[in-house]
């Protein structure tokens, strides 16, 4: 995924679901940190690469996105409890552009007329690698909420950045990346991917089957971000009909930030030639974006989750804190698929069991059979 020489570029379908899922959380996002026991500290929005706010058909960006989120929310930014946007982009155009569209956006720039408004603005030209922890620190985002948006053109990040943001207090990141930036040079010494992956190793993709290099980055990405201090990571691939692949990363130290994350995920509204993929499915099959999804992957994942456990066996409610950690499905999603499992077989509940609740047992029958 080769940066654009344009100021402006055509939307393409995976930046069009993207911004889907990003408008779902923040609608979210806001009006829980807004109205939170942290709200006097305020909340920040920053992005490393923040484009020029807009696509060649007016579409908005990702930076108008999130003013719109938090300024329509129940309980938008305010003296006092203020919302600060902090944008990094790297090309004087696209920041020249940015401005001009935040401007339409609020009527002014003006650091005193947005203050008023419980407002900080402030889009600079800057690299990421170099000017991003500098412009956060400027304006004392540590330990206050921050949402950290690093949408890069798929070479991801330095490990150091991820390492910083994760030791402030209610940070979270999304991150994308596309892992052929990285196992196509992984015997290039010069390539940058050591600082991407920090002390996680990554080189060893070369020993890889070709069909399994992809999987082995993701894999090793998702710890990165474990490396970096995140504790739960969740990580999702929008595919579209050829299989070209968009691959996201959340981190967060917040159980209430997964469900959420989850939340959205489910609740865009029905895009057309683009679908979810969770990156662990052994099957790898791409899901319709819709609110109710198939329950496939989620079968196999469960299936091959308890064929690893000792005595292949857990309760529901194991079952349910597995799915909302280590898959893309929500909780709610499990007991229909564990029924399925129970209806095809394969897995069995004790006997004397009426019905499947929080403690029942659930064991893996011995198939291995991938529906």
């Amino acid at each position: 995924m080769s940066t654009p020489d344009e100021v402006l570029w055509k939307k393409d379908p995976h930046t069009a679901a993207k911004h889907l899922v990003y408008r779902s959380y923040l609608n979210a996002w806001f009006p829980i940190l807004l109205q939170s026991v942290y709200s006097s500290k305020g909340v920040t929005y920053a992005e490393g690469f923040s484009g020029p706010g807009e696509y060649e058909d007016g579409s908005p960006g990702s930076p108008v996105i999130a003013l719109r989120a938090a300024l329509g929310c129940v309980s938008p930014p305010r003296p006092g409890r203020e919302g600060r946007f902090l944008l990094l982009e790297d090309d004087q155009g696209r920041v020249d552009h940015l401005r001009n569209v935040l401007f339409r956006e609020l009527g002014t720039l003006d650091k005193a007329a947005l203050a008023a408004r419980g407002l900080v603005v402030d889009p600079q030209k800057g690299n990421c690698r170099d000017d991003l922890v500098p412009l956060l620190e400027k304006h004392r985002v540590w330990n206050k909420p921050l949402l950290l948006i690093l949408d890069t053109w798929g070479s991801a990040v330095d490990f150091e950045i991820l390492a910083k943001t994760a030791k402030s207090k209610a940070a979270e990141v999304i991150v994308t990346m596309q892992p052929s930036q990285f196992w196509r040079f992984a015997s290039d010494p010069r390539h940058y991917g050591d600082r991407v992956f920090g002390p996680v190793m990554w080189r060893e993709v070369q020993a890889q089957p070709k069909g399994a290099k992809a999987k082995y980055i993701k894999s090793q990405y998702r710890r990165v971000l474990n490396e970096a201090g995140f504790q739960y990571v969740l990580d999702f691939e929008l595919a579209d009909e050829r299989s070209n692949l968009l691959y996201l990363v959340y981190g967060t130290n917040s159980e209430k930030g997964v469900e959420k994350m989850k939340d959205a995920i489910w609740r865009v509204d029905p895009y057309q030639g683009i679908g979810y993929r969770d990156p662990r499915d052994p099957n790898q099959e791409t899901l319709p974006i819709r609110p109710m999804p198939q329950l496939g992957p989620l079968r196999r994942l469960l299936l091959e989750h308890l064929a690893g456990l000792p005595g292949r066996s857990a309760s529901l409610d194991e079952l349910r804190r597995f799915t909302l950690l280590k898959t893309i499905f929500r909780p709610g999603q499990t007991l229909n698929a564990v029924r399925m499992l129970l209806k095809e077989e394969n897995v069995t509940i004790p006997p004397q069991v009426g019905r499947v609740v929080g403690s029942t047992q659930i064991t893996h029958a011995g198939s291995m059979a991938l529906f």
